[in-house]
């Protein structure tokens, strides 16, 4: 079978490959792959960035939903032709601190599929038993209503979850700022909304025009272009100087930690999602005399899995209008692209014409 693979630690070497079905075992499942999406740190990983994640040669693709093909003897709980969708946590001990207390995502020996073990961007991904055994929970039946695409990129939104409901102590009638208009940005614009956000803020560059009208169709109540608007006066002018005392960073740049410390209210929190590899040069003084939490966003977990695919399921939140293209595997490097320069929100990797016919390539 055809598969994406990252064959080396360095920029550029991922490429193609006809590689073996994997074969399971008694207590193992195999997922025939509906759907797939691209995700940054697939790009990142592409870019030969964070190495220590990688055990390569891996296949990539840590976003896919699709159907259980196949079952091992001893696997009860699911049955071939089931639709699902897997949280990608992959291998973990199961006996560490984190496992103990149901953070797989925190398990110092965790390979996560897509990354760690081999994932979606091929037909077929194995799901070992072990990890049904010490996570059982990792793996998601879809509801009927809900098509493979929309599954495949619930990774992000439960991301968005996690920070806004579970990471923050954002409350209905407050105000929130979110940075960023990436796809975690737009999914926690529309997390913001569901929590009863008074003024929902969110913040953008002026190329980032397209993804800010967006926000505003997802329940941003005010948007922002901060390198051609004075973002302090503005945030005064819409929160009548209260300001904000939440903030997501979705940006992932040292900059907007800088404008978040200056714009969120003493005793106020920022629960940082993006990641900026430079080193933050600014001091951290206004943290201790204004008490400002800065909380570092890693993940989701079964709740955040469980509550997003809930909402889903009965429409509250809108995942379709997020896919800007559908491509095929063979097209990724034009996938990859589009990702880098901004020309795509998600991008969906399918064998499905009717899905390919809707955004053809050029």
């Amino acid at each position: 079978m055809l598969a994406l693979v990252k064959y080396g630690l360095g920029k550029g070497e991922t490429e193609l490959r006809e590689v073996p079905e994997p074969e399971i075992g008694d207590d193992d499942l195999l997922i025939e792959v509906k759907a797939a999406g691209i995700c940054g740190s697939d790009i990142a990983y592409d870019n030969g960035e964070h190495p220590n994640h990688l055990n390569v040669p891996v296949v990539l693709g840590h976003e896919f939903s699709g159907v259980i093909a196949k079952k091992g003897k001893n696997v009860k709980k699911w049955q071939v032709g089931d639709r699902v969708v897997s949280d990608n946590t992959g291998y973990v001990c199961g006996e560490c601190f984190a496992c103990a207390t149901g953070k797989y995502l925190m398990c110092p020996e965790r390979k996560g599929i897509g990354y760690g073990m081999d994932g979606g961007f091929t037909d077929y991904v194995k799901i070992n038993g072990d990890l049904l055994e010490r996570n059982p929970k990792s793996l998601f039946r879809i509801p009927d209503n809900v098509s493979f695409e929309e599954a495949a990129i619930l990774d992000p939104i439960c991301n968005a979850y996690k920070a806004v409901v579970q990471e923050s102590s954002i409350m209905p009638g407050e105000d929130i700022v979110i940075f960023g208009v990436g796809p975690l940005g737009l999914f926690s614009v529309q997390i913001a909304k569901i929590m009863g956000c008074a003024n929902i803020i969110a913040v953008g560059l002026e190329a980032d025009k397209e993804r800010l009208e967006m926000a505003k169709k997802y329940g941003a109540t005010h948007t922002i272009m901060s390198d051609v608007e004075n973002l302090y006066e503005r945030m005064d002018e819409i929160t009548e100087k209260e300001k904000p005392r939440v903030i997501i960073d979705a940006a992932g740049v040292n900059l907007v930690v800088k404008q978040a410390i200056k714009i969120v209210r003493k005793g106020g929190e920022i629960i940082k999602i993006g990641f900026d590899k430079r080193p933050y040069q600014e001091s951290l003084d206004d943290l201790l005399d204004f008490g400002i939490t800065v909380k570092g966003h890693f993940g989701y977990d079964y709740e955040s899995w469980k509550n997003c695919l809930h909402l889903l399921e009965i429409g509250k939140v809108d995942m379709k209008s997020m896919i800007s293209h559908y491509i095929k595997l063979q097209d990724w490097q034009k996938g990859f692209e589009l990702v880098r320069s901004k020309q795509a929100i998600k991008i969906i990797i399918t064998k499905d014409n009717n899905l390919l016919e809707k955004t053809p390539l050029e």
